[in-house]
């Protein structure tokens, strides 16, 4: 029962943090764990990585190895092994960053 009161608070303590954006502020390539928000979250082989294109009408897939630091991403966060797992990452299309 602790577990799953755990699980639920991860994802609504996720879901209501400045809605589903936030910035990938580390990488662990070994363990495929990003952190956005301060929040580790596990990007599972099925996971799903599209990257929002500017200028065309449709997303363009990406691999795990295509993230980067200070990338701004929209996830979709679902229960996994006592922490959050991805099951889709949409890398946003930033124009006109101020920094």
């Amino acid at each position: 029962m602790k577990k799953v009161l755990m699980i639920l608070s991860l994802c609504l303590a996720f879901v209501y943090a400045d809605n589903d954006d936030g910035i990938i502020e580390s990488i662990d390539d070994a363990n495929k764990i990003i952190v956005v928000n301060g929040m580790p979250i596990k990007v599972l082989p099925q996971t799903q990585i599209e990257e929002d294109s500017c200028w065309l009408a449709w997303d363009v897939s990406k691999r795990f190895s295509d993230l980067r630091v200070g990338d701004l991403v929209e996830i979709d966060v679902m229960p996994y092994n006592n922490m959050l797992a991805a099951s889709k990452i949409e890398i946003q299309c930033v124009r006109n960053r101020a920094y």
